[in-house]
């Protein structure tokens, strides 16, 4: 994983909630920002004109004042009666003196809004509230007003104006006392309308803000999906943009991981189909001279065309000689297919003198190199190198370097072997002189079914096999082994620790 993303990740989920968080306080201060400009403004808000609270509070006012005129009237009836033995004495009388006396109950500051009218059942002013405080003679003056309309009045809901009738009986005479004042209404605001608006649209703005919000999450999960399609057909260089810190992010870097390990995976593929067409390749040209020549030599067996049994016997034993090389060769084969890594069995380790083990195997290939136009020239010590080996297997490294450079030198040239000893390791060195460049293939020429185009085109034969087995085995030794071409020179050297086993 990519060390930008090491860090600890936001979470989806923690993203999601600070997307609605954010969409809820948007909406919630947008609407809010609409309700106060209409209400301020009147938009969308009805308005009514409400009277009842005043009406009722003027009613228990009413009430209270006419129970304290009862009282006060009766009393002032009284004493006047008492004062000057009259008994004709009326109402507006008693009023007077109930003003004269300043016992008045209406004089209060809190009724000094109220007009406030006596009269008889006829409708004559007897007495009235004055702004001024000046006292009028209504009987004197003959004012009449229409009781029927202020009845009528008292009942009309819908009046700015409170009219109250009370009717007073004294001594068997019917008085109205009516009172009246403005009313001043409460303006009642209906603003359901703009509420449902409001909600309507933090609604609204609360789906666009989530919208806008999260449209690069989803635009990128989109994009995901568009790569993963590409990758599905068979597109594995779609290169993946690695955005934000959650686990959509986290999905990305894996669906990276996938897409080279399957890159990795058919690359692997590919190389070994293009391996296993090189061995067939290599091995259907190897084998087909040695079968050729078995092919010959059985067919003179067969047909009689030897003169002598000696002559038979040849035959036979140089067919058998070409079995042997296909039966080595299919045994490298098989060995390679089992045993991808060589490994070391110590129970087959022994101590061995490693220099007159070079120069026997040298002597053995001497003849082949002297059939081929070449010889061997070695600078190996003559006292003992000894060393703990899997004899086996080194001679069969030794054999395989020995015959390439047989194979690949120059003709009528001198393969030189060299060894030298340090008191921690062993290095032996086989040089020979050749007519191709070699040095594009001193990197490759230890993969298994390598060949170099020279080589391939050539009559020698070859499955490309014995040097990767060269490296496998030294390398089982922990050793190193590394070819070297300088000036027509190609080099394979081998370098052998003498005690890390």
């Amino acid at each position: 994983m990519n060390a930008q993303y090491v860090r600890k990740r936001i979470g989806i989920y923690k993203e999601l909630a600070m997307v609605i968080v954010i969409s809820i306080t948007i909406a919630v201060f947008a609407s809010l920002g609409v309700f106060i400009v209409c209400s301020h403004y009147g938009v969308m808000v009805d308005v009514i004109e409400d009277t009842s609270d005043y009406k009722k509070r003027y009613d228990i006012q009413v009430m209270n004042m006419v129970r304290e005129l009862d009282s006060s009237l009766d009393t002032a009836m009284e004493e006047i009666t008492a004062n000057s033995g009259e008994d004709e004495k009326t109402i507006g009388d008693a009023m007077k003196y109930l003003l004269g006396n300043n016992r008045m109950p209406f004089a209060s500051d809190e009724v000094s809004n109220m007009i406030i009218t006596i009269t008889n059942r006829n409708g004559q002013v007897l007495w009235k509230t004055s702004e001024d405080g000046e006292i009028v003679d209504y009987k004197k003056n003959k004012v009449s007003v229409d009781i029927s309309q202020y009845i009528t009045n008292s009942y009309d809901e819908e009046s700015l104006t409170y009219t109250f009738v009370y009717t007073k009986s004294v001594s068997k005479m019917l008085y109205y006392i009516i009172f009246e004042t403005e009313v001043t209404p409460e303006y009642l605001y209906a603003d359901i309308k703009l509420k449902l608006m409001c909600i309507a649209i933090s609604s609204v703005i609360f789906i666009i803000s989530v919208f806008l919000l999260t449209k690069k999450r989803i635009d990128y999960i989109r994009y995901l999906s568009t790569v993963v399609d590409e990758i599905s057909k068979g597109n594995l260089n779609a290169s993946i943009d690695k955005k934000g810190n959650d686990e959509i992010t986290l999905i990305a870097e894996q669906i990276d991981d996938m897409q080279y390990s399957l890159r990795k995976m058919m690359q692997e593929e590919r190389e070994n189909d293009r391996k296993n067409m090189e061995l067939i390749t290599n091995l259907s040209h190897d084998i087909k001279t040695p079968m050729t020549i078995i092919t010959g030599y059985l067919d003179v067996v067969i047909s009689g065309k030897y003169s002598t049994d000696e002559e038979r016997d040849d035959y036979i034993r140089r067919a058998f000689g070409q079995v042997e090389k296909i039966n080595v060769m299919i045994h490298k084969i098989f060995r390679l297919a089992r045993n991808e890594q060589v490994s070391m069995n110590e129970e087959n380790m022994e101590k061995c003198n490693i220099s007159l083990l070079l120069k026997q195997d040298i002597l053995e290939f001497d003849g082949i190199a002297q059939k081929e136009g070449k010889c061997f020239e070695t600078d190996i010590p003559n006292e003992s190198v000894m060393i703990n080996i899997n004899i086996d297997r080194i001679r069969e490294v030794f054999d395989n370097v020995l015959m390439n450079s047989i194979k690949y030198s120059s003709d009528n040239s001198t393969i030189n072997v060299y060894m030298s000893e340090t008191p921690e390791s062993v290095h032996i060195k086989f040089c020979n002189r050749t007519d191709s460049d070699k040095a594009p293939d001193c990197e490759r020429i230890f993969d298994k079914f390598y060949r170099a185009d020279h080589a391939r085109n050539s009559s020698i034969s070859g499955n490309g096999l014995g040097l990767s087995i060269v490296k496998e085995t030294i390398e089982s030794f922990n050793g190193r082994v590394w070819a070297e071409y300088n000036d027509g020179i190609f080099a394979i050297n081998i370098e052998l620790k003498k005690n890390d086993m």
